[in-house]
């Protein structure tokens, strides 16, 4: 665009282009004031559909830990009964080493016993317990 000396203009062609370039910069405030509200309208509808899907993933973000914590509490719960049934087992297994140490100690003993029988002399006794038991029979008839 070539450069206008206003200097050389009358009043009246001043005045027109005045008037032009006022209509010009009344186009582009115009302009700007409708892209500005398109641009408005543009975040207001995006706003409008992302503030809920914020808050409906904020309420299951929410619902997802209360079952964690659920399911935290519910582990603890298990931990404290493994932990009493181990201890259980513990005692069980203290309580069966001394039934096993106690009866050990009864049979050795047991043995020892029968050990210090001895056997000649119980089939010795025992023969002669028949000895004197058949002529009994024998009287008495059977």
């Amino acid at each position: 665009m070539a450069k206008v000396n206003y200097s050389e203009m009358s009043d009246h062609d001043l005045l027109v282009a005045m008037l032009k370039a006022q209509e010009k910069d009344a186009r582009r405030g115009l302009l700007a004031a409708i892209s500005g509200f398109v641009l408005a309208a543009v975040f207001a509808i995006a706003f409008a559909i992302l503030i809920p899907v914020a808050v409906n993933s904020l309420a299951n973000i929410d619902t997802a830990l209360q079952n964690c914590t659920v399911m935290i509490d519910n582990a603890q719960v298990t931990i404290t009964k493994a932990q009493t049934t181990l201890e259980g087992i513990d005692t069980m297994a203290s309580n069966v080493n001394s039934v096993v140490v106690d009866n050990t100690e009864s049979v050795n003993t047991a043995l020892d016993e029968i050990n210090k029988i001895d056997i000649e002399k119980l089939n010795k006794a025992i023969d002669d317990l028949a000895s004197i038991i058949d002529p009994l029979a024998k009287l008495f008839g059977n």
